[in-house]
C-alpha cells in the first residue's frame, strides 16, 4: 500500500505524538502504586520510540486507507467534464496498447516479396483471413459456446468431491463447581458422490440450449468469414479504383500540358491571344489538382485495405492493377433463385434460427423448474480424535462416518418466481421468432438491392466505353482542327475536359461493377462469387 504525508496528516501525527507523551508522563506517576513495588521502573527510551513509530504510521496507513478506490471511487474518474483524464504513469504502463510486433501486425515473411510481385485477389483475402482479428474473436467465440455445451452436459455425469476439516480447536463448559474444557486435535476427510436419477427435463433442455448457442456461434464464424472477405474484395477494388484514378490523372494532366503547349506556338505565330493561354494554364492547374487528390484516394483506400487485412497501414502491400481484372458477365439465375438460395444457406439466418430453438429449450428449462428432483447421494468419511477432558489422560480414536441417501427437492413454491420466469422464456421465444422473420426481410432485400445494383453497373460500365471512345475521337479531331486554326481553344479545352471525365468514368464504373458483384456473393451468404 503506498502511503504518503499531505497537509491533512501532519496535525494527526502532531496530536497522537502529544497524547503519546502524556500517557507516558502518566504511567510514570502512577506506576509504583499500579505495580505494588518499592522501586519506580522507568519505560525504556527505546520501547517509546518504537510506540510513537507505530502510531505514526498507523495514523499515516489511516490517511492512505482513505484513499483507496472502495472508499473514495471519484478519486479515480475524471474530475470534470471539461478537462481529459490523465493516468498516473504506473497506469499508463499497465494499460498501453501492446506493440505491434505482439500483434504480429506486420506481414509475414511469405508476403515479404510483395513489392517485387503484385498480389492477386485470392492471395490477398488468404492475408485477410489468417491475420485479421474479427475471424479470430469469432473462432473464439465458437470455441467458447463449444466449451458452454459440454459444461451443460456435465449434470449428466456422478458428482464426486473430497474434503477435510482439519486442526485444534478448544471446547469450554460448564461442570459443578468448576469449568470443564475439551481439548482436541481432529481431522474429518470425507468423500462424497451425487447422482441426479430424475429432473424432469432439466438436463436435457440445459444442453439443448448450449448445443443450439453453439450452432448458432458456429453459423456466426461462417458469416464473419464472408464479412471479412467481402470486407477485403470491397477494400482491394476501391483501391485498384484509386491507383486508375492516378494513372487517369496523369494521362488528364499530360493532355492539358500538351495543349498548353500548343496554345503557346500558335501564340508565338500571332494565331492564338494570351486569354486563350490563361485558359489553357488554367486546365494544367486543375489536372494538378485532380492528380493530388487522386493520391490522396489512394492512400485512404490502402489504409482500408489494411484494415480489411489485418496489417499495419504502413506496410507495402502492392495487388494487382484494375486494367487487369476481367469485367464478370451477368447472372444466369434470376432475383427470385437468388432469394431462394439465400434463405437455404446464408449462415447469419441459421444462426438466428438456432437461436431461437435456443430460446425454445429454456421454455422447457422453465417448465420444468415446477417439477421435483431426485438424486442418489453417498457419502463416507473418518472422524479422528485426539483429545483431553479435565486433566484426564489423552484418548485417541477414529470412528468412521458413512451414508447412503435418496433426497427428493421439490419447491412448492418460490413467490411466483417460475412462473415470471416461464413468462420470461416464453417472450424470449416469440421475440427470437421475429428476429428470425425480420433478418429474412432485410436479407432478401438486401440481395433485390445487389442484384440491380450489379445489373445497373454492369450496364454503366458498358456505357462507360462507349463514352470514353467517344470522347477519345472528339478529343482528336478537335485537337487537329484546333492545329489548323478551324476551331476556338474553349471547344478544344470542352473536349479535352469531355475526354478526362470519361476517363474517370470508366474507371469508377469498373470499380463499382466489380464491387457489386462481390456484394451480391456476400448478400446471399455464398462462399464464393455467384
Amino acid at each position: 500500500m503506498r502511503r504518503s504525508l499531505n497537509a491533512g496528516t501532519i496535525p494527526v501525527i502532531m496530536t497522537t505524538a502529544r497524547w503519546l507523551w502524556q500517557v507516558y508522563r502518566e504511567f510514570e506517576r502512577n506506576s509504583i502504586i499500579a505495580l505494588n513495588v518499592k522501586c519506580r521502573p522507568r519505560l525504556p527510551i527505546s520501547a517509546v520510540t518504537l510506540t510513537v513509530f507505530i502510531m505514526i504510521n498507523a495514523a499515516v496507513g489511516c490517511n492512505s486507507i482513505v484513499e483507496q478506490p472502495e472508499i473514495s471511487p471519484e478519486r479515480l474518474a475524471p474530475r470534470s467534464s471539461q478537462s481529459e483524464w490523465s493516468p498516473d504513469p504506473a497506469t499508463a504502463r499497465r494499460f498501453q496498447t501492446p506493440r505491434p510486433e505482439l500483434l504480429a501486425s506486420r506481414l509475414p515473411p511469405e508476403n515479404n516479396n510483395s513489392a517485387r510481385r503484385p498480389n492477386d485477389l485470392n492471395s490477398v483475402i488468404d492475408l485477410a483471413l489468417r491475420n485479421n482479428p474479427q475471424t479470430r474473436r469469432a473462432w473464439e467465440v465458437a470455441r467458447a459456446a463449444a466449451a458452454n455445451f459440454g459444461a451443460a452436459r456435465s449434470s449428466y455425469y456422478p458428482q464426486a468431491s473430497v474434503q477435510a476439516a482439519n486442526g485444534y480447536q478448544r471446547i469450554p463448559f460448564e461442570v459443578p463447581a468448576n469449568i470443564g474444557a475439551v481439548n482436541q486435535w481432529q481431522s474429518e476427510p470425507l468423500a462424497s458422490v451425487t447422482y441426479t436419477l430424475l429432473d424432469f427435463g432439466r438436463r436435457r433442455s440445459e444442453a439443448a440450449a448450449a448445443e443450439a448457442q453453439l450452432i448458432a456461434a458456429n453459423y456466426s464464424f461462417n458469416r464473419k468469414i464472408q464479412r471479412v472477405v467481402f470486407s477485403t474484395e470491397s477494400a482491394f477494388y476501391a483501391l485498384d479504383g484509386a491507383m486508375a484514378a492516378v494513372t487517369a490523372a496523369q494521362r488528364n494532366l499530360a493532355l492539358a500540358q500538351t495543349d498548353s503547349e500548343a496554345v503557346r506556338q500558335r501564340m508565338s505565330l500571332g494565331l492564338a491571344t494570351q486569354p486563350e493561354l490563361l485558359l489553357a494554364e488554367e486546365r494544367v492547374a486543375q489536372s494538378r489538382f485532380d492528380l493530388a487528390n487522386a493520391h490522396l484516394m489512394v492512400h485512404d483506400a490502402q489504409a482500408d485495405l489494411a484494415v480489411a487485412v489485418g496489417i499495419d497501414a504502413d506496410s507495402e502491400l502492392h495487388i494487382q492493377s484494375l486494367e487487369s481484372l476481367p469485367i464478370p458477365e451477368s447472372f444466369s439465375d434470376a432475383v427470385k433463385s437468388l432469394i431462394d438460395r439465400t434463405r437455404r444457406q446464408r449462415p447469419d439466418l441459421a444462426a438466428k434460427a438456432a437461436e431461437q430453438r435456443a430460446a425454445e429449450s429454456r421454455v422447457s428449462l422453465a417448465r420444468a423448474q415446477f417439477y421435483p428432483e431426485l438424486d442418489v447421494s453417498g457419502v463416507y468419511g473418518e472422524d479422528l480424535w485426539n483429545f483431553t477432558f479435565i486433566r484426564s489422560r489423552t484418548v485417541n480414536t477414529g470412528q468412521p462416518q458413512y451414508a447412503a441417501l435418496i433426497t427428493l427437492q421439490w419447491d412448492l413454491f418460490t413467490g411466483f418466481r417460475r412462473h415470471n420466469d416461464l413468462r420470461r422464456a416464453q417472450a424470449d421465444r416469440e421475440a427470437a421468432k421475429q428476429d428470425v422473420r425480420a433478418l429474412d426481410l432485410d436479407a432478401t432485400a438486401e440481395v433485390w438491392r445487389a442484384y440491380y445494383e450489379f445489373k445497373s453497373s454492369l450496364s454503366k460500365c458498358s456505357y462507360a466505353q462507349s463514352l470514353i471512345a467517344s470522347a477519345q475521337e472528339s478529343y482528336q479531331a478537335n485537337s487537329e482542327t484546333y492545329r489548323q486554326g478551324l476551331t476556338t481553344i474553349v471547344e478544344l479545352l470542352t473536349a479535352e475536359r469531355d475526354l478526362a471525365n470519361a476517363r474517370y468514368i470508366l474507371v469508377r464504373t469498373k470499380a463499382e461493377v466489380l464491387t457489386a458483384y462481390a456484394a451480391v456473393a456476400y448478400a446471399s451468404g455464398a462462399s464464393q462469387s455467384p
